[in-house]
């Protein structure tokens, strides 16, 4: 019987055919970009990716905005236009109110007057009642037995 010791794959070490871990960099090209102050010679310069990008306003986008707003101004006129109205019909009714509470105040000094003291006094003294003066006088009673 032949035994063969196990063998590691050629080309294959510990790390598995990859750099080990602490060889590894990891530069990223925001690192190495300095902003013109230091020389790129030696260095890989990104270039910049061209994307071709579609306009963001398009025809559709334009028409919907402009029928939106169209919508929101014709909303917004029918609103100015109805409050306008029932502030007119606030006006009225309050000026209505107003004349009604005059003329109610109007009969109702003339009923006052009617009904007054000084009226009373002087119907009671025109058929023969005689003031008796303050109410709260003290009446003193005299006895007939003297």
């Amino acid at each position: 019987m032949f035994v063969k010791a196990p063998s590691k794959p050629a080309g294959k070490g510990i790390s598995g055919g990859k750099p080990a871990r602490n060889k590894k960099r990891a530069y990223s090209f925001n690192s190495i970009q300095t902003g013109g102050s230091a020389p790129s010679h030696g260095r890989r310069i990104p270039k910049a990716k061209k994307r071709s990008k579609l306009p963001v306003f398009t025809p559709w986008k334009v028409a919907l905005a402009s029928f939106l707003i169209g919508i929101c101004g014709i909303i917004y006129i029918g609103h100015t236009f109805n409050t306008q109205q029932l502030f007119q019909e606030v006006n009225q009714l309050e000026a209505e109110y107003n004349k009604a509470m005059r003329i109610y105040n109007e009969k109702r000094l003339t009923y006052d007057r009617l009904t007054g003291p000084k009226e009373i006094y002087q119907k009671a003294r025109q058929q023969g009642f005689i003031n008796a003066g303050p109410a709260d006088q003290i009446l003193h009673i005299q006895s007939e037995s003297k």
